[in-house]
């Protein structure tokens, strides 16, 4: 009997600790969530947000979380996080997202509905993506360069440069689709807490994707010195450099082609125009001087370099 009784006991502390719910606020629920133990992607960040007298258990589980972060990456604030061009994990990245999305948001309410129009877009997103990618049109006139690129890519008369094609695609329509100043034909509804959501989502797939092309691109160049304007066509070129200029998590690649395109430019057999962006981008992520000023914005009335966090969001036209 007593047996029986110590292994109900035991049974009951087990299912008690199983169904422990999360901590309520504070830096331990956005450690939690940071974590991915308690899944932000599921979380009401607008309720948090709003309950009655809590609002300093908010704040603090933001920094919690957002401390969480910088700790797993091995820099001193979340800010450096993205300075340094890391790639957060989903969870990192949703976590920050959802308590920024929440502060932007006049009530809960409203939070949980701005989420729900952005998921709703990143839904549309994702199946005009896979169609475009498959060759097929979509209805959302942001991606339709995309839908020309796989028609090249699907039009080439070689595995090496269809493949070329495909990754420059696969680069381009995540960064299209990206929700900031201007409105985007497939998010509507999605204001600016949606989009603070909404660029989270994208960003996570874009990580990867930047990941997966310079992988690819690395391969390549062992075997290939370039692709040359002469033997490629300058459609080729570009491309190539592309993946190289958003391959930001991987210098060493960047710095490899660097040389490459800088030993063509000198004949036009690579673009000048593009080697004097991927200098540009590798001395800013150097802490060098920029040589050719591709790499800035407007800060007030004056020029200032791009901050890291931001070059890699470019696209072909703003690189």
């Amino acid at each position: 009997m007593r047996l029986v009784l110590t292994t109900l006991l035991a049974l009951g502390l087990a299912a008690g600790a199983l169904a422990e719910p999360p901590p309520a606020t504070g830096p331990a629920l956005g450690q939690a969530l940071a974590s991915g133990a308690v899944d932000p992607a599921g979380f009401d960040f607008g309720a948090l947000r709003y309950v009655p007298g809590k609002t300093l258990g908010f704040l603090s589980a933001q920094s919690a979380a957002q401390a969480a972060v910088a700790k797993a990456h091995g820099k001193p604030t979340w800010q450096a996080v993205l300075d340094a061009g890391v790639c957060p994990t989903a969870s990192e990245r949703l976590t920050i997202a959802g308590f920024d999305s929440a502060l932007l948001s006049p009530d809960a309410a409203s939070w949980a509905a701005q989420k729900t129009a952005a998921e709703a877009a990143y839904g549309r997103y994702a199946l005009a993506r896979d169609a475009i990618l498959a060759g097929q049109p979509s209805p959302y006139p942001e991606f339709k360069s995309d839908e020309a690129t796989v028609a090249v890519a699907n039009a080439a008369k070689t595995p090496q440069l269809k493949a070329l094609y495909m990754h420059k695609a696969q680069d381009q329509i995540w960064r299209h689709a990206l929700a900031f100043g201007a409105p985007r034909a497939y998010a509507e509804g999605v204001g600016k807490p949606g989009a603070v959501w909404l660029n989270a989502r994208l960003t996570t797939e874009g990580c990867a994707t930047d990941a997966a092309n310079a992988a690819w691109l690395k391969t390549t160049l062992a075997t290939l010195p370039w692709f040359d304007i002469k033997t490629y066509g300058k459609d080729a070129d570009a491309a190539a450099w592309l993946l190289a200029q958003h391959a930001d998590a991987d210098p060493e690649l960047q710095a490899v082609v660097l040389d490459r395109m800088g030993q063509r430019a000198l004949t036009k057999d690579s673009n000048p125009a593009n080697f004097a962006y991927l200098w540009d981008r590798v001395a800013l992520h150097s802490g060098r001087p920029q040589r050719y000023g591709t790499q800035m914005r407007c800060v007030g009335r004056a020029w200032a370099p791009i901050p890291p966090r931001y070059a890699h969001l470019g696209s072909v036209e703003f690189s």
